[in-house]
Order: C-alpha cells, then structure tokens, then sequence
C-alpha cells in the first residue's frame, strides 16, 4: 500500500509552537541560543529558524535538546510537561479511600521518621 500524496508531518503552527517550546526551555535555563548552537553543532541563525517556526527541528536534534534542557521529547514535541514526582504522589493519594490513606500514612511515616 502507497499514498498518493505526500504526507506533510508539520504545518507552520506545529513549527511554531515546537520552536517556542525550545525557546522557552532555553531561556528557563538561561542558556543563550549561541550556546544551544554551539551544543547541538549547528550556527546561531538555524537555532534562529527553528524556534521562531521557519524551519521543523531535526529529530536528532530533539534527542540532544532534551538532554541539554532538562525536558521531555513529549514536552517539545507535543507540549506534554513531565509530571513533578509531588503531582503523581498526591494524585495516587488522591483515589484512596480513608482506610488505605491510613495504611499508606503509616507506610511514609514508618519511612522518613
């Protein structure tokens, strides 16, 4: 089986939106975009392209970045942000009912003490 057409796997605003999520990580670190440039092998103006959505970021490039920025491919990606260890332990904590919020208190407590 073959497509007929070519199938477009970015449009501008999916650019956009990738190239800002990379500009914000970025700048959350203080990380100036001629280091970033530097890090990844590519020149000042190509971080210039990618982040203001002219051009799409290579995948190879999104494996470095997430390392460099302390951020998830899903983040950059698709704006998906990694959970804080403290949401999902007090999501969990969130479904129990009383007698296993007792037994998992007991549980921490018996823990850290």
């Amino acid at each position: 089986m073959y497509l007929d057409k070519k199938v477009q796997l970015y449009d501008d605003s999916q650019m956009l939106l990738v190239g800002q999520r990379i500009q914000d990580a970025r700048k959350a670190k203080g990380i100036a975009a001629i280091d970033l440039a530097g890090y990844i092998g590519v020149g000042k103006d190509q971080i210039s392209r990618i982040e203001n959505g002219k051009v799409p970021c290579k995948l190879e490039y999104i494996f470095v970045l997430t390392q460099y920025l302390g951020v998830s491919a899903d983040f950059l990606l698709y704006g998906d942000k990694k959970k804080d260890e403290k949401d999902e332990i007090a999501n969990i904590l969130s479904r129990l009912n009383v007698i296993d919020l007792r037994k998992a208190k007991k549980v921490l407590e018996a823990v850290f003490e």
